[in-house]
């Protein structure tokens, strides 16, 4: 099954540290090119954001479509799904303070971006945590033949170890 999610979605975890650093790279030095450095890194992380939620949205018709999860997996996918939506608006929220700062050179602003950063980063790991247990403890996104060639396998082979 081909999946368009993961690869944006590894942008939206990766981006929000990259702009972390440059934001306590300012906070450090005082030097302004950083926190133009940390608004546009989370401006391009929002956009992956989007990118993400949408192809999302595609490969998760799909997956329902072939029914290849194991029971419960629809219900962890459509929470996969709600909470992606909080996290796009944490960003928004992000750059949106992140602007005004950069707008108003003020070191309140500047602080208070800093801990939007560290939300959207805490709600981004989380949501990845979540997306990750979808594929290896529901099997979203395995292709059935797959999945099917495993199962096989693993009940020939009864000497392997079992969790």
């Amino acid at each position: 099954m081909n999946v368009l999610h993961p690869p944006f979605v590894h942008f939206v975890v990766a981006l929000p540290v990259a702009a972390l650093f440059a934001q306590l790279t300012f906070l450090a030095t005082k030097e302004r090119t950083y926190a133009k450095v940390s608004l546009r890194i989370l401006a391009f992380t929002l956009l992956m954001g989007v990118f993400a939620y949408f192809t999302g949205e595609i490969d998760a018709e799909k997956i329902q479509a072939a029914q290849t999860m194991v029971p419960g997996g629809i219900q962890a996918l459509e929470a996969h799904q709600s909470f992606a939506f909080w996290v796009l608006a944490i960003l928004f929220a992000t750059i949106v303070i992140k602007w005004i700062a950069a707008a108003k050179e003020s070191l309140s602003w500047e602080k208070l971006a800093l801990g939007m950063i560290l939300l959207s980063i805490a709600a981004t790991l989380y949501q990845g945590n979540k997306g990750g247990s979808l594929v290896y403890k529901y099997a979203a996104g395995i292709d059935s033949k797959i999945l099917k060639q495993r199962t096989q396998n693993s009940s020939l082979n009864p000497k392997q170890t079992k969790e």
